[in-house]
């Protein structure tokens, strides 16, 4: 109800309506920060369910970088880094085929930065 009450509604961001005072400049600024971020650390698992397909991976760093990925390139080197742990369970959604889901190895994720580990762009 509070957000009914303020008006509060989502928006892509690229088709953000006019926003009040600096709010503009506040996106802008929360987005580049956002890229920076997701460029060196795996932050996009955040935004995701604790099980997700690479597909819907892709999606959340298409959203943050805004631009399209290339589906082949992207999955080849996110699998790379090995901090992905394949399920034997589909996601049946999108295609009677379904996509595999995955789940984020944190325990993995922690060895590696301790250790140094140069992620470069997710």
């Amino acid at each position: 109800e509070l957000v009914k009450e303020h008006g509060a509604e989502w928006h892509d961001v690229d088709k953000l309506p006019t926003l009040v005072l600096d709010h503009d400049l506040m996106v802008q600024d929360a987005l580049e920060k956002l890229k920076q971020k997701a460029r060196f650390k795996p932050i996009g698992i955040e935004l995701l369910p604790e099980k997700f397909t690479i597909p819907q991976l892709q999606s959340v760093y298409e959203a943050i970088f805004q631009k399209e990925l290339d589906a082949r390139n992207f999955r080849k080197k996110v699998l790379s880094h090995d901090l992905l742990v394949k399920l034997e369970e589909k996601d049946k959604l999108g295609s009677k085929r379904g996509a595999f889901l995955y789940k984020f190895d944190h325990r993995r994720y922690d060895q590696l930065t301790r250790n140094g580990y140069d992620f470069g762009i997710w």
